[in-house]
């Protein structure tokens, strides 16, 4: 029988709670129940929506403990993209609490929500300033975990009303506070820089305090603060340098080493103190880490200049070592220095290619990616083809590398597999243009073998994403085109096998630009221009607007050529080919591009002209084809320049838009001079009319004929007339066409003139009066002829 005193389920937990027993569900708990509730989504989001309802009603508890296990949980699910700041007053509570257990919890919470709630700060500041006071007992590690909290959450408003709190600590009897606080402070210094700028000498001392613990951290603070802004800390290089020569801690040997690299970058003098002690450095210790650093602060602090090969070579030989090493990560970083050595001065590397071809091979690929970088300081005439074939042999998708263990340990080689990816190609087909091209071609001492390569990469470009490959390869083949005559014939040839290749035309469209333009410009070394020219015609229609543009002239080049190199022409092929040229260029005629549609309308008009010729004369060239259209192209051999001069000479040409032509006084001249000339204009007009005066019915005829627009039609047509006598380009038979026409346009108006003139004799008296007004204001000028009387 139950007892009507007998105690809830609830209140069970809540006696039993005190003495370690705990009835929900802890985060350990939660952790097992997630991995176990994992099978499918649905299943975990039933388990997760079910302990986040749990953790309301725990975060809404009395209980301390109760609502500390629920914040707990919650910032676990944060991470999982859950909010939790909905509950950042229930933090708050837990932030106030004595217990250190519990404390440390909210300020673990605070971290990942408060800063979604700026407003909540406002609460938590006196929070704040009270956990930071130090009253002995056990308050070290309260005030260490509030000063930690702090730096997560701090805003610019905090950093303001904390940072006088923080400066007091580091006067504090306890290093452990000292260093957090001066931890903390960098923090406050990215939010509040003023902060920083009043108290830097209160800040600067902390790198003489006796605690190591407290010099590390300031010295950290101040090398993050100098990747930012410098300046500011170069009034402290003598107490660093002391710090560096007198410390012998590794770890704040690293962090001034970096620190210095920062410094010098800004301050040159730095470099005659430093470099010897940095030597030194490097001599004295065994320290990998410490010899790393030295060489980065000596590369990267611009202490190592181009003339400086001792020193070079002294970094180069640790660094040769650190690439023989087994430590992936390590041969990494050393190919990146060596790289920014051999930018300093390329002779500086020459001498380690066996060393470089060794990185080449690497079982990872990030070290084959910078190894590659190294090779533009130790290419030469003599290993060129050696370095481009091993490169040329690792354009596969997976590549296999055998590792040799170390014989003692009587164990077998390995062979691993290795990935390689697109953007590696990439990098190495831009790797092999740039080391063939170097120097004007200085180190290929076989350009048939050149040739070869280029159309490898092309093949080999053929699957790769990225479209300037193209752009460069054809670039290269104009280049050596252009600089080499002797090598013109075989290279046409491999321009026109590419051309003929469907997939070259699909798949790498963009070395068609510079292939066309060589084709076009070194046309004179085709002989069966006829089949190229259909070629070009056949897959014309499926190019890009921009090979479309270089295609059209190139055409015209080949066609040209083609038919003056015959000793015998047959007239009714070339007529063929002219008729094919003719139909392709009227279809690009009407193109939506613009620069594509002007050069076919162009190349349309004289290939008709040539047309025509070719049809009144069936028996031999006509001039247009033997010697005008050759001589568009052929005035003088196209030369090389060095690369970039055109844009110079662009920048040298200044205009001044700004200052007058004419000064005032100068204008004003002018003017002046002109008003006196109408004057004189009008007194002489007015002596002829009185010596001459015409009557009233002539004065009207007059004004008709001079304001009528068969008076200016006449005149225009007169003048155009003119113009085609004196033109010795002009066809009679087009001129009577067009003269006739003339006639038959001035004749209509002439009639419509009569009509009008018809419709204005039957206007009311009140017209005639102004029109009479129109005709006296006429009466200054005088009577002239005009060119349609003329031709009349």
């Amino acid at each position: 029988m139950t007892s009507l005193y007998s105690p809830t389920a609830t209140d069970v937990k809540q006696r039993l709670r005190p003495f370690g027993f705990f009835f929900e569900k802890s985060l350990k708990d939660l952790i097992t129940g997630i991995r176990s509730h994992n099978d499918t989504p649905e299943k975990l989001d039933r388990f997760l929506s079910e302990i986040l309802r749990e953790c309301r009603e725990e975060a809404n508890s009395a209980d301390l403990n109760l609502k500390t296990n629920a914040i707990l949980k919650l910032t676990y699910l944060e991470m999982y993209g859950f909010d939790m700041s909905w509950c950042n007053f229930h933090i708050l509570e837990i932030m106030s609490s004595n217990k250190l257990q519990q404390k440390r919890v909210g300020y673990l919470a605070a971290s990942q929500s408060f800063y979604k709630d700026p407003d909540i700060l406002m609460l938590a500041t006196n929070l704040l300033k009270k956990d930071l006071k130090y009253s002995g007992n056990n308050d070290v590690v309260k005030v260490g975990i509030a000063l930690s909290g702090l730096s997560a959450i701090v805003t610019p408003t905090l950093a303001a009303d904390i940072a006088d709190d923080l400066f007091a600590m580091l006067n504090s009897s306890k290093p452990y506070i000292r260093k957090k606080a001066v931890t903390a402070l960098f923090k406050v210094f990215l939010q509040y820089p003023e902060a920083l700028r009043d108290n830097f000498d209160k800040f600067a001392l902390k790198l003489e305090d006796e605690d190591t613990t407290v010099v590390s951290a300031t010295v950290s603070v101040i090398c993050e603060l100098s990747k930012k802004n410098p300046t500011p800390f170069i009034q402290l290089s003598p107490m660093l340098y002391e710090l560096l020569i007198n410390i012998d801690n590794n770890w704040i040997i690293i962090r001034l080493l970096k620190l210095f690299t920062n410094l010098s970058q800004v301050e040159p003098k730095l470099r005659p103190k430093l470099l010897p002690k940095i030597l030194e450095l490097m001599e004295a210790t065994v320290a990998t880490s410490v010899l790393y650093e030295s060489i980065n602060c000596i590369v990267k602090g611009d202490m190592l200049i181009n003339d400086d090969y001792d020193t070079a070579m002294y970094c180069l030989d640790h660094l040769e070592k650190f690439c023989n090493s087994k430590d992936p990560n390590l041969r990494y970083i050393s190919c990146i220095l060596f790289y920014k050595i051999g930018k300093i001065n390329t002779n500086f590397i020459s001498r380690f290619s066996n060393l470089v071809l060794h990185l080449l091979v690497d079982v990872d690929i990030s070290i084959r990616s910078r190894a590659i970088e190294l090779l533009q300081g130790i290419v030469s005439q003599d290993n060129l083809k050696k370095i481009v074939t091993t490169l040329m042999k690792q354009f596969v998708s997976e590549d296999t590398i055998v590792l040799q263990d170390n014989p003692s340990t009587f164990r077998a080689s390995r062979e691993i597999q290795i990935f390689v990816p697109d953007s590696y190609k990439v990098k190495l087909v831009d790797t092999i243009i740039t080391l063939c091209s170097s120097n004007n071609y200085a180190n290929v001492s076989d350009f048939e073998w050149l040739n070869a390569v280029l159309l490898d990469l092309a093949t080999i470009s053929q699957d790769l994403p990225d479209a300037q490959l193209g752009l460069k390869l054809g670039k290269q083949f104009r280049t050596i085109m252009v600089k080499i005559p002797s090598m013109r014939s075989v290279i046409i040839t491999s321009i026109i096998n590419l051309i003929a290749d469907e997939n070259i035309s699909i798949r790498l469209p963009s070395v068609l630009e510079g292939c066309i333009w060589s084709l076009g410009e070194f046309s004179n070394v085709i002989e069966n221009g006829d089949a190229l020219v259909k070629l070009l015609i056949r897959n014309g229609h499926s190019y890009s607007s921009n090979v479309q543009q270089v295609l059209i002239p190139a055409l015209v080049k080949i066609f040209s050529n083609w038919v003056n190199r015959q000793a015998e022409p047959d007239m009714e092929i070339i007529k063929i080919l002219l008729h094919e040229l003719v139909k392709f260029f009227e279809v690009l005629s009407s193109s939506k591009y613009f620069e594509v549609q002007e050069r076919s309308v162009e190349a349309t008009e004289i290939l008709r002209l040539i047309s025509d010729a070719i049809t009144s004369s069936d028996e031999e060239l006509p001039l247009l084809l033997t010697e005008v259209l050759p001589s568009l192209f052929n005035t003088y051999e196209l030369k090389p320049i060095s690369e970039g001069q055109q844009k110079l000479l662009t920048g040298n040409i200044n205009i001044d838009l700004e200052t007058p032509f004419l000064t005032q006084e100068e204008l004003e001249d002018i003017l002046r001079s002109s008003e006196d000339s109408h004057t004189l204009t009008r007194s002489l007009s007015s002596l002829l009319r009185d010596s001459a005066t015409p009557t009233e019915s002539e004065r009207e005829d007059e004004y008709k004929q001079e304001t009528s627009p068969d008076s200016q039609n006449a005149l225009s047509t007169g003048q155009r007339k003119k113009d085609r006598l004196s033109n010795p380009f002009y066809l009679d038979h087009e001129e009577s066409l067009n003269t006739n026409a003339d006639d038959e346009i001035t004749n209509a108006e002439n009639a419509q003139e009569h009509d009008d003139a018809k419709h204005k004799s039957k206007s009311k008296k009140k017209g005639e009066k102004k029109k009479k007004k129109k005709i006296d204001s006429c009466r200054s000028h005088t009577r002239r002829s005009t060119p349609a009387d003329c031709w009349r």
